[in-house]
């Protein structure tokens, strides 16, 4: 009887420990789950992303650590500290220091409320906002968030709304002009292996005419997407090239005024 109890209070140890590995571990860079950290868990999240490729020399690089904590309820929040650096020249004489650099910081707050579960409900839905504030910028963004867990397979779909104002000096005076982006992800990801997972992602950006609402630039991104997971950090690997302009529809038309050719980003995480 003893040894029977030991067996079952080792496999429920070991279930919950499963669980709560499991709990926030992303399979896709771009894409959101629904997934949240139980109450008084925390993670520390790293980014990076890289993005290249305009008819002139570009390079961008975004980073960012995030802290992220559980509050229970199906409730998590998270701070994190973002850093932008970016080069380019249009003159191609890098050489010649012709090339404009420049970088940004800014903080940003997330939350993040599961309303159900992607296994036990039909399906998996979830409510996201982040606001950013910088030193020259602001921005406040809003997620609704859908998965579902299909035995190996899981599926993921965001529908993002973001507004974006920026400030600079213009003639001596402050101007502050603003934006929005309308954002579509979708991701499916295949566990093939105990700790290894592997997918696609895409990725529809559009950026909102300031006036009237017309979408001035849309681009359609795509690409593979691998992850693995460990007993107390997971690591996610995606890598997005345009497809397409989805406002210039000529055969092999790119939207490379608004973005870039190429993008990529890596997400690293451990539990503390």
């Amino acid at each position: 009887m003893l040894k029977i109890t030991a067996v079952a209070l080792a496999t429920f140890m070991l279930s919950a420990a499963l669980q709560t590995a499991q709990a926030n571990e992303r399979k896709f860079a771009y894409t959101y789950e629904t997934s949240v950290l139980p109450q008084g868990a925390r993670e520390l999240e790293l980014w990076n992303t890289y993005q290249t490729g305009k008819p002139y020399f570009y390079r961008q690089l975004n980073q960012r650590v995030e802290y992220e904590f559980g509050l229970g309820g199906n409730l998590m929040t998270s701070l994190y500290m973002n850093y932008e650096w970016k080069t380019a020249d249009s003159n191609g004489d890098l050489l010649n220091g012709d090339a404009v650099n420049s970088s940004s910081v800014s903080i940003s707050n997330e939350w993040k409320y599961k309303l159900s579960d992607r296994t036990a409900d039909p399906i998996g839905f979830g409510l996201y906002g982040e606001a950013t504030l910088g030193l020259d910028e602001s921005e406040l963004e809003g997620k609704l968030l859908f998965d579902k867990q299909l035995g190996k397979t899981l599926l993921a779909f965001n529908a993002v709304f973001e507004r974006e104002w920026e400030s600079g000096l213009q003639n001596g005076a402050t101007v502050t002009e603003g934006e929005s982006k309308l954002e579509f992800n979708l991701g499916a990801s295949f566990a093939f292996m105990q700790h290894f997972s592997a997918g696609v992602e895409v990725f529809n950006q559009n950026l909102l005419g300031a006036e009237e609402g017309e979408t001035g630039h849309s681009a359609l991104f795509a690409g593979p997407v691998v992850s693995y997971t460990a007993e107390n950090w997971w690591a996610t690997l995606t890598f997005m090239p345009q497809l397409a302009s989805l406002e210039n529809t000529a055969k092999g038309k790119l939207d490379l005024d608004e973005y870039q050719k190429y993008e990529a980003r890596l997400l690293f995480s451990f539990h503390l």
